[in-house]
């Protein structure tokens, strides 16, 4: 184990589960293939339940790329071992009462050996 991971691993756990709120990681766990033919796609999903701190996008981010309804979604590592969340996978959290689902379009991780933090951009669906 490296120094940033004994010294900062249990941070983000702390805090996302006292202040964070419920949010739920849909990765994608294979493939997804599309069939023309009958029109049917095909693939399965896994949903990891975790803690998550959302907050709005600034049009200053990343060069004014993002739009204004887009969410930034900090999520620990923790809860996620090893696993990087990509592109392929989606978000879904409660927003008044509606549990909206969006979809990935940037993840930056923080990591010693393991990753600590995944700061996550999706787009609401």
């Amino acid at each position: 184990m490296s120094l940033v991971d004994s010294t900062f691993k249990s941070i983000p756990k702390d805090l996302l589960d006292d202040w964070g709120q419920d949010v739920t990681l849909v990765k994608t766990t294979t493939p997804r293939a599309y069939d023309p033919t009958t029109g049917a796609v095909t693939g399965a999903d896994t949903s990891v339940a975790l803690k998550g701190l959302i907050s709005s996008v600034t049009s200053k981010e990343s060069q004014g790329l993002y739009q204004t309804t887009d969410v930034k979604v900090i999520i620990g590592g923790d809860e996620l071992g090893s696993y990087y969340p990509t592109e392929a996978d989606r978000i879904q959290y409660s927003q008044a009462g509606v549990t909206r689902e969006a979809k990935i379009l940037n993840v930056e991780s923080f990591r010693g050996e393991d990753p600590l933090l995944h700061t996550i951009i999706a787009r609401p669906q």
